[in-house]
């Protein structure tokens, strides 16, 4: 009968809607990404947004659409096309605040966290008082001062597991490393919409050192034409423990863990845990060593927030399970707390959203202790970084320090794709450069410029500069390294040349990079030092010195092309100095072109007489060093995006 009144009301609403209302077509698609937006397939939703956003014309209505497209790229941690929608929509008129703290969290991500702490004291002025902007205003001073000081671990991309898709929550036994990936050889074409990639498959590989076997899905009936992932594996390799979502045939809402076993190599039909439920999710699963006790993530009803750390009590012997066991406040909070991890000394390792972090998910540790567990603790940079760093297993290298000893996952940049797996070790000590990027014209720091440095056969490592200027790199040890700063529209930096030879202890380097605005076309340089012998238009070796500065200015600017004019004092005719000062300028030219700069970014020209910068002209009385500050060289830059050929 209720259900009766309901859809009676609803119909009744629906009428008077339409008999006031027309529904445009564009009503019903942006009706139909909505659907699918409230349905969590975030990736398919943006495209649908984004194919109605082109056909908008009403500014507050296209505001809208591209606030829910930002929204489903950044809940799809497709964080470069939310970045991108959300810069675009902060300068429009959206009145919702909300905007300003999403996108601090975005500005997170990317490790801005002086840019991300004014987004969310902006939205404080909006909304006082608010708990969670608060905590993220803080959030952000405690990470910029954890990236400025790293702990000494070494983090690196585990190339050979990883593929452009995600590759995710490894998983160490019995020398084989298990884990979950959406590439292209997980079973069936079935596109999951919340990412826009393949279902996820279990995947695994052996483990020998540091090396890793060829890549392979269990045999067996592990993986179906939907999600499979994040697997526990027993020390014998017998025994599985994974987290299935959405069903074998794609019908069901909810993850549930599922056990199988091994038999003739090959793995058994698995079957589902009795305490996992429809109405809910559980999954994650994480056994202490013993068998007795499963940690797990859920959402089940009695959880703190989004997705709680659980713990379930079960007897290997008569195969009874416990009551679920809600971790606490002091490690649960009001967002996502997931993938637990034992480590081998009893930690209880996990991610969180809601703990301070560096942004997105970070890792976190707590003890089980007498009278609960003890407040999480944040693994700090290089472990955590802006991006989702989560789902860790241990049991690596236990001799050799420098080899990893854990495994886990990130998204951060430089990676080979979505999700990647990295390694942990320690190291004996760190090389790091710390410093600041200045504008030289004014003496004001410079905020995201990008600091490159060169390490002969390695990539170029690139790091991007705080709301202050601010930038800390950790570089390799025993090798020499060449530092320089760029940024759009200026000059790029000097290059500073700096040595991580023969490091015995924890080196830290401090040191300033300059950037020198790129003038507006128009504006014109003289070039001090480029003068020449009256009716000459040879180069003097000490101009020579001077235009090798500029091809060094070229060279670390390859974007930019450039006019090089010369001028004379007024004496002579004026016919004669235009052609004089045409051939003293394509002298200066010519230099640049033996020295290797392209001749399509270079433009000659003589100006004769034309732009004295004295009262020196024809007739008038000036002494020998008077003419000579006429007697000059000069260039302006004509553009700055030369692409070459």
């Amino acid at each position: 009968m209720r259900i009766s009144i309901v859809a009676f009301l609803c119909c009744f609403y629906i009428s008077a809607f339409a008999q006031t209302t027309t529904v445009t077509p564009i009503d019903i698609e942006i009706q139909k990404a909505d659907v699918v937006f409230l349905n969590k397939k975030y990736n398919s939703a943006a495209t649908l947004y984004k194919k109605v956003y082109s056909k908008i014309k009403d500014e507050e209505q296209q505001a809208t659409i591209n606030f829910k497209i930002a929204e489903s790229y950044r809940l799809s941690n497709n964080f470069k096309q939310a970045f991108e929608w959300y810069e675009k929509l902060v300068n429009t008129k959206y009145p919702d605040p909300k905007i300003l703290y999403s996108y601090g969290l975005l500005l997170k991500n990317y490790e801005r966290y002086s840019d991300a702490a004014r987004q969310f004291n902006d939205y404080l002025f909006e909304m006082p008082g608010d708990a969670a902007a608060m905590r993220e205003v803080e959030a952000c001073r405690i990470a910029g001062d954890w990236k400025l000081n790293p702990l000494k671990f070494s983090v690196d991309n585990v190339k050979s597991l990883n593929t452009e898709y995600s590759d995710y929550a490894p998983f160490l036994s019995d020398g084989k490393i298990t884990w979950s990936s959406s590439r292209t050889e997980a079973t069936g074409n079935i596109i999951f919409e919340w990412t826009g990639q393949k279902c996820a498959d279990i995947f695994e590989s052996n483990v020998n050192g540091n090396s890793f076997g060829s890549v392979a899905k269990p045999n067996g009936l592990i993986n179906s034409n939907y999600n499979e992932g994040v697997a526990w594996v027993d020390s014998s390799n017998s025994i599985m423990y994974f987290t299935q979502c959405n069903g074998t045939d794609g019908k069901g809402l909810n993850c549930k863990i599922y056990v199988s076993y091994k038999q003739n190599n090959q793995w058994s039909a698995p079957q589902v845990l009795p305490f996992c439920s429809d109405s809910f999710s559980v999954g994650h699963p994480a056994f202490t060593a013993d068998m007795k006790r499963l940690y797990f993530a859920s959402n089940m009803p009695g959880s703190i927030g989004e997705k709680d750390i659980y713990y379930i009590n079960y007897n290997p012997i008569t195969g009874k399970w416990g009551e679920p066991v809600n971790l606490g406040p002091n490690v649960n909070t009001t967002e996502d707390d997931m993938f637990p991890a034992i480590h081998p000394d009893g930690k209880i390792y996990f991610a969180s959203k809601g703990h301070f972090g560096m942004g997105g998910l970070d890792l976190f540790y707590t003890k089980d202790s007498v009278g609960g567990f003890t407040k999480a603790v944040n693994l700090k940079s290089p472990i955590n970084s802006g991006a989702d760093d989560f789902g860790i297993t241990f049991g690596g290298n236990q001799t050799d320090p420098s080899k990893p000893f854990a495994y886990y996952t990130s998204n951060r940049e430089g990676g080979v794709g979505d999700d990647d797996i990295y390694s942990i070790s320690v190291k004996p000590f760190i090389f790091l450069v710390k410093g600041k990027v200045i504008n030289q014209e004014d003496n004001t720091p410079l905020a995201n410029a990008e600091v490159s440095a060169v390490i002969p056969n390695m990539p170029v490592q690139k790091v991007k500069t705080d709301g202050k200027g601010n930038f800390v790199s950790e570089l390799a040890l025993n090798q020499n390294i060449e530092l320089s700063a760029a940024k759009e529209k200026f000059f790029k930096s000097a290059v500073l040349a700096v040595s991580s030879q023969n490091i015995k202890a924890d080196t830290t380097i401090e040191l300033t990079l300059y950037l020198n605005p790129i003038p507006d076309e128009g504006v014109e340089f003289t070039l001090q030092g480029i003068y020449y012998d009256l009716d000459k238009a040879d180069i003097r070796p000490e101009a020579a010195r001077v235009l090798d500065s500029l091809v060094l200015i070229l060279n670390n600017n390859p974007t930019i092309t450039i006019e090089l004019a010369s001028h004379t004092d007024s004496r002579a005719d004026e016919s004669y100095n235009l052609k004089l000062s045409q051939k003293r300028a394509q002298s200066c030219v010519d230099y640049l072109l033996k020295k290797g700069i392209t001749k399509a970014r270079l433009t000659a020209v003589g100006y004769g007489e034309s732009k004295l910068i004295n009262d020196c002209a024809d007739g008038v009385d000036c002494n020998e060093e008077q003419h000579q500050e006429n007697r000059r060289t000069t260039f302006r830059v004509l553009s700055t995006d030369y692409k070459g050929k």
